[in-house]
């Protein structure tokens, strides 16, 4: 049974690897974009910072189903050519439901703003309407919602998911050390207890506020509505399209056949069913993130470095240094690449991996420009791996800072001796051989040579910080401590140097280089896609038998694996920090 199921196994990958590779053996033939075709922009989408170039990329061989992502390089690429491009009848925004940070959002809506300037359409339609789609729609000359349909608009709000019971039942302690000082560092408030400390509760309520005026400001600019008008309707809880469009929220509801019929007068088509419709990722791909697809001998490197970062080789989510370091050292030798822009996305991780990725950072910046452009997170180990550019640019609700340092450790004494009844016994040649052993707690002694490591993190971390940005070390602390801003608040604070976009960091990496005639280039590589799907099924298919097999403890599977994954020392924020 055992030789039949691998055998099985065997054959069914193969299958599916021919299945695949005839399907990209078909060439089709070179895009071509028809007068008054329109760009569609699907908002019923997760956003990352990029998305790999095949339709399998999102296609989870386990349900058999494709979850539709989108990437930002894509849809400002997209969005920057069909500005200029008179083939580009308009854009369309269909449906309301984006999953996107906060600031990814402001970089479409940004672009969206950009592309209205040429004085073509955007029109969009949805049944339902998220705050999120709300803030993009907003920019629409018309946004429909079906009006018996369903809109959301009730304020922002963090959540913040605590484990210290969930632990306790598994007989799983954690051994949490924070640095000196650190007060603010609440990435370890979810395994020290069930509630939200006092610091914590300010210093998200400060940031929410922050990030709720800009969008108060923003949605305020496109419906002519007063922040204090639009607070009122928040605090109402209106959930009716045809409410929200007396009031001036959206500017009209209508049917989906009433939304084609006035999109096909747009285009200067006869009927919905001959207007060309071509999404960013197909017109995008011949574009580069200015929206030029002429080629140019001097580049711009942008380097994307989105998710945890870790040690190791990491992959398209998720910062490995190994990765991100090679791709900064391969643009710092190119003497193509005139210049780098640094483009970060991540709540940070390991320090020993953000360190080594700061100095691939330093040993840029003495031969080249280098400019860090912050996503919906930077902070943290984010916020050490872009502290040492020449220029750092972030979004106004772009979420910064955490600068300060924790160890995390698990003990599973109780799990080991009382629920398992597995009893370890260690013989040990020296006083602190056996640091570590899972079945028993730190010492007295050993509590404080770990609260010695992580103040030394804490305090390069300091200096990495103070060196990078010009400031004195007290200064440093005084801001850092674990205590997290917006792009805002950093901006006036130093943090960051401007605020703006990814698209405003390729200008100044351009500038600072003398350059006027450049073309934008992406690294790291992108992984195969075949090599990556097949690695997916491989992965997919024995997690999913597992957890099949544990049914109800698959829960306390994954809550050990996340709490595996962030031991160590840590430049790191929040865990699970949701703000929607």
């Amino acid at each position: 049974m055992l030789l039949a199921s691998i055998f099985g196994g065997a054959i069914l990958i193969f299958i599916l690897f021919i299945f695949f590779a005839s399907l990209a053996s078909i060439q089709s033939p070179e895009l071509e974009v028809k007068d008054g075709t329109v760009l569609r922009i699907d908002l019923n989408a997760q956003f990352v910072e990029r998305a790999q170039n095949n339709p399998f990329e999102s296609f989870d061989p386990i349900a058999g189903q494709m979850e539709s992502a989108s990437g930002l390089d894509k849809i400002i690429s997209a969005l920057k050519a069909a500005k200029d491009d008179p083939k580009i009848a308009g854009v369309y925004l269909e449906g309301g439901l984006p999953l996107a940070g906060n600031a990814t959002l402001l970089e479409i809506r940004e672009a969206l703003i950009d592309f209205k300037s040429s004085g073509k359409f955007i029109y969009g339609y949805s049944e339902i309407l998220s705050q999120k789609g709300l803030y993009l729609a907003s920019v629409a000359d018309t946004f429909f919602v079906n009006p018996q349909g369903v809109l959301e608009f009730s304020g922002l709000s963090a959540s913040v998911s605590y484990y210290q019971k969930a632990l306790e039942k598994l007989g799983v302690k954690p051994v949490v050390i924070r640095a000196t000082g650190n007060k603010f560092k609440s990435a370890v408030e979810p395994f020290l207890g069930q509630e939200m400390t006092d610091a914590n509760r300010m210093q998200l309520t400060e940031l929410l506020g922050s990030v709720w005026e800009n969008y108060l400001n923003d949605i305020s600019a496109s419906t002519g509505l007063s922040a204090a008008e639009l607070n009122t309707i928040a605090d109402s809880l209106m959930t009716s399209p045809l409410a929200a469009a007396d009031m001036g929220l959206i500017k009209a509801t209508a049917y989906e056949d009433e939304v084609q019929a006035i999109l096909a007068n747009a285009a200067g088509k006869s009927s919905y069913r001959q207007v060309d419709f071509i999404s960013p990722a197909k017109y995008g791909k011949k574009y580069d993130l200015n929206g030029k697809k002429d080629y140019s001998d001097s580049r711009v490197a942008v380097i994307v470095a989105q998710g945890d970062i870790n040690s190791g080789e990491g992959n398209e989510y998720t910062i490995g240094s190994d990765r991100i370091a090679r791709a900064i050292r391969k643009a710092r030798l190119d003497d193509k690449i005139k210049a780098i822009v640094l483009r970060v996305n991540s709540p940070g991780g390991s320090a020993l991996a953000s360190e080594v990725i700061w100095r691939e950072v330093a040993l840029a910046r003495d031969v080249k420009p280098v400019i860090a452009s912050m996503g919906d997170v930077a902070a943290s180990g984010g916020y050490y791996i872009s502290c040492y550019a020449d220029s750092i640019f972030a979004q106004e609700n772009t979420i910064t800072g955490s600068i300060g340092a924790f160890g995390l450790f698990f003990t599973a004494e109780e799990l080991m001796h009382e629920k398992l009844g597995i009893n370890i016994e260690t013989v040990k040649t020296n006083k602190y051989s056996d640091l570590g052993t899972i079945d028993r707690d730190l010492s007295p002694a050993e509590n404080r040579l770990m609260i010695a490591q992580i103040d030394r993190v804490y305090g390069t971390f300091k200096e990495r910080v103070a060196e990078g940005r010009g400031m004195s070390i007290a200064r440093v602390d005084s801001l850092g401590q674990g205590r997290v801003y917006s792009g805002e608040d950093a901006l006036e604070l130093g943090l960051v140097d401007a605020l703006g976009g990814l698209s405003d960091a390729i200008d100044a990496a351009a500038g600072k280089a003398g350059l006027s005639d450049y073309t934008v280039v992406s690294y790291p590589e992108m992984v195969d896609p075949f090599q990556k799907l097949l690695e997916d099924l491989s992965e997919s298919m024995g997690e999913a038998k597992i957890k099949a097999e544990l049914g109800q403890f698959a829960y306390y599977l994954e809550l050990l694996e996340k709490a595996q994954s962030r031991q160590g020392l840590q430049t790191r924020m929040e865990f699970d920090l949701q703000i929607d």
